[in-house]
């Protein structure tokens, strides 16, 4: 029988391991509230990333014509369009 006033079988605890207890408390609720962060991230993470698919499949279908038009067919009529100007005087062209 241990030489302390208290009855065998009840705890003895420390103010300090009381203390620590509390701490520890306080940050298991941050690890879960991390952890949530990190899971609700991890779910933006992976629909960027499908969203970046979507974009990267639907430049590989651009090919040909559209990919002209889209590209360089907007240059390519905006200098018509100015060179029609200028051969009709209208605008600063020189």
């Amino acid at each position: 029988m241990p030489d302390t006033n208290y009855p065998p079988g009840d705890l003895i605890g420390r103010g300090e391991f009381a203390m620590m207890d509390g701490r520890m408390r306080n940050v298991e609720s941050d690890i879960v509230l991390i952890k949530a962060k990190q899971d609700e991230a991890k779910t933006d993470v992976a629909s960027i990333k499908s969203g970046i698919a979507t974009i990267q499949a639907e430049l590989k279908t651009m090919r040909g014509w559209r990919q002209f038009l889209i590209t360089g067919g907007i240059g390519v009529g905006w200098g018509l369009v100015q060179g029609i100007m200028h051969l009709l005087g209208w605008g600063s062209a020189p």
